[in-house]
């Protein structure tokens, strides 16, 4: 190509530019310098992030050992109810108060003479005699009576209840009501203490003192032992010698008390007439016109011997004894507990 054909490729843009020569040196330059990129960025990757979380261990000095936690299991609780429950009956001062729950038929001091009240002061009388009379030297707990029934329903924890109020307004008589039906404690319900310890806790644990179980009540010298806790041997509970080393307590640590146990029926469970078998005097209670009379022959028919027996008719009607003795006293109150003596009306 001539020079003036080349001149004028170049000025009308055809002639390409040539590339520059490589120089020897060049492509040694451009490996070190890729080196250098690598090298430095291994360096980054290596560097750790400010903040953030590495597998780098501190040095020996620097390390940080965790403290050691030891978990204590706490120690087991002695009874099985609810703590807030006792600490709430606790913060309330220790009192059952009787009068408050509204129970009705119950028996109070406060109230005037009643026929009901009349009907226990009966009742108590003859048990009071066999417990504290002459005839009752040398008689092993006497004071310890014993209220059940036949069947259930028939007012035995009604008639407990009531017969140790009564006593309490002896002038010089001291009482306790023990809930002993452990398997259905429809005393302790009944006064709301069932979420207590009472007489289960105590003859599981014999180390418990008794004086910290008993319940003080708004009516004086009446104090009640719940049942406590439910337990699926409660039969062999009540037959152990923890059970009469109890008893024994219960019956000579006051000369002047009257320990009232509140029972299962006879014909319901074994623990009654395993309990029965402890027992100074027992007191059975009939549902007048209800209870047959061969139930209440099979009940007494639990116990080894009738000698220290009391029948107690329960519910009967106010002029179920006016014709027989043709008296009556008029009170008009309550609903026939006890022996009954209607009205002036009839």
């Amino acid at each position: 190509m001539s020079i003036i054909e080349k001149a004028v490729d170049k000025m009308m843009g055809k002639l390409e530019t040539p590339a520059p020569a490589k120089h020897p040196h060049d492509e040694t330059k451009t490996e070190v310098t890729s080196r250098e990129a690598a090298a430095e960025t291994a360096q980054t990757v290596a560097e750790p992030v400010v903040g953030a979380q590495t597998d780098v261990a501190p040095p020996p000095e620097a390390r940080v050992e965790p403290e050691t936690t030891t978990e204590t299991t706490p120690p087991a609780r002695k009874y099985d109810v609810e703590q807030s429950a006792v600490e709430s009956f606790e913060a309330a001062g220790n009192l059952l108060k009787i009068k408050a729950l509204g129970l009705e038929g119950i028996l109070s001091p406060d109230s005037e003479r009643s026929r009901s009240a009349e009907e226990y002061r009966m009742i108590k009388r003859p048990l009071l005699t066999r417990a504290f009379g002459q005839n009752a030297v040398g008689e092993a707990h006497r004071n310890l009576i014993m209220v059940t029934s036949s069947v259930e329903g028939e007012g035995k924890t009604f008639s407990s209840l009531n017969l140790a109020i009564s006593i309490a307004m002896e002038m010089d008589r001291t009482v306790l009501l023990v809930d002993a039906d452990l398997a259905k404690p429809g005393l302790s319900r009944l006064l709301k203490i069932n979420n207590l310890p009472g007489l289960t806790d105590r003859l599981i644990d014999d180390s418990l003192d008794l004086k910290d179980l008993l319940v003080k009540t708004d009516i004086p010298k009446f104090s009640v032992l719940p049942a406590g806790r439910r337990h699926r041997r409660s039969t062999e509970l009540l037959a152990s010698n923890t059970m009469r080393n109890l008893l024994d307590e219960l019956a000579l640590r006051y000369s002047d008390r009257v320990v009232l146990f509140d029972s299962p029926p006879l014909l319901a469970t074994s623990e009654a007439s395993v309990l029965a078998q402890q027992m100074g005097q027992i007191c059975l209670v009939v549902e007048s016109a209800v209870t047959p009379q061969f139930l209440v022959q099979d009940a007494v028919a639990q116990l080894n011997s009738t000698d220290n027996l009391s029948l107690i008719l329960n519910k009967c009607k106010p002029d179920l004894f006016i014709g027989k003795y043709g008296y009556g006293y008029g009170y008009g109150y309550g609903y026939g507990y006890g022996y009954g003596y209607g009205n002036e009306e009839r």
